[in-house]
């Protein structure tokens, strides 16, 4: 059974009457001490939503959230049109990506960055180079059981700051990188939230 270890975003896309649902839970961290918690207990606060799509001629989107609930992903201390606007670009990044099967749920993270060099004082000083950021997403398989089962993950690297990013799904069998474009969009757009 897969459940979230990392701060990050659930999307599932669901097949309705009217169009496309799109399922989307932020999953924080009970606390801001996360270093004090274990590994599993660190993130379980989760928020849901609901993207709702409808094409009658032009796509129609709708986000559905609980007014009170803290979906402030923007970090200019107010939930307003920017942090609807985020949440609601990585919902639709999801629904129009073509590499992931829709019976599939997502869930994206960012990796941790490792700003930690080793000092050589014998060695000279060189440029510092660029951080890298690495957005992990796994896969779930939602079609046989009641409970998701990771399976397959990718890693989204982007070297610039989060403009561009390069994304490689992990093969299973020979954890071989494979270039995977079609999902730099969805990645951008998690990017931007501020978990």
């Amino acid at each position: 059974m897969w459940k979230p270890d990392k701060e990050g975003v659930y999307l599932q896309r669901v097949e309705t009457d009217e169009g496309h649902e799109i399922i989307i839970k932020l999953v924080r961290a009970l606390t801001d001490n996360v270093d004090s918690l274990q590994q599993l207990e660190r993130s379980g606060k989760v928020i849901s939503m609901s993207l709702h799509i409808a094409f009658d001629g032009a796509e129609k989107y709708k986000l559905d959230f609980d007014p009170w609930s803290d979906i402030n992903v923007i970090p200019d201390g107010s939930i307003d049109e920017q942090d609807i606007s985020a949440i609601t670009e990585v919902g639709l990044s999801f629904y129009r990506q073509q590499v992931i099967s829709p019976e599939y749920g997502v869930f994206l993270f960012l990796n941790d960055v490792d700003l930690v060099e080793v000092f050589d004082p014998a060695k000279a000083i060189e440029d510092v180079a660029p951080l890298r950021y690495v957005v992990r997403i796994e896969t779930l398989d939602l079609d046989d059981t009641e409970e998701p089962e990771l399976d397959a993950s990718f890693y989204a690297t982007s070297i610039d700051e989060g403009a561009t990013f390069a994304v490689r799904k992990i093969n299973a069998h020979s954890y071989n990188l494979i270039e995977t474009p079609g999902l730099s969009d969805l990645v951008k757009a998690f990017f931007k939230l501020k978990l």
